[in-house]
């Protein structure tokens, strides 16, 4: 299995300091919150969450600019933060502000 491709939509409510890596390529972190209903089982359920997103090289330095509450759609893939931590991370690799 290889598939591991998501698409969310979110206001920016923390955004993390623009750093780079010791190879020199651009990282930004930053959180979103997305709040939508969806169906499951033909039963309309409200969804709120929060989300870590990482986005690295020249898509970091545009998302670098971007504002808390500036809504977004990303796409990307899951991973865990690290090794260390389980905790889901995005991975961006497409950010748009909507």
């Amino acid at each position: 299995m290889d598939c591991n491709q998501t698409i969310i939509s979110g206001k920016i409510v923390k955004s993390g300091i623009l750093r780079y890596t010791p190879a020199g390529t651009a990282v930004i972190e930053f959180t979103i919150c997305h709040s939508s209903k969806q169906m499951e089982a033909e039963i309309p359920r409200k969804v709120f969450l929060e989300l870590l997103v990482v986005v690295l090289g020249q898509l970091a330095l545009t998302v670098s600019e971007f504002k808390v509450g500036a809504s977004v759609k990303l796409k990307g893939f899951l991973n865990k933060k690290n090794h260390a931590n389980p905790q889901l991370v995005l991975h961006a690799k497409s950010v748009i502000l909507i």
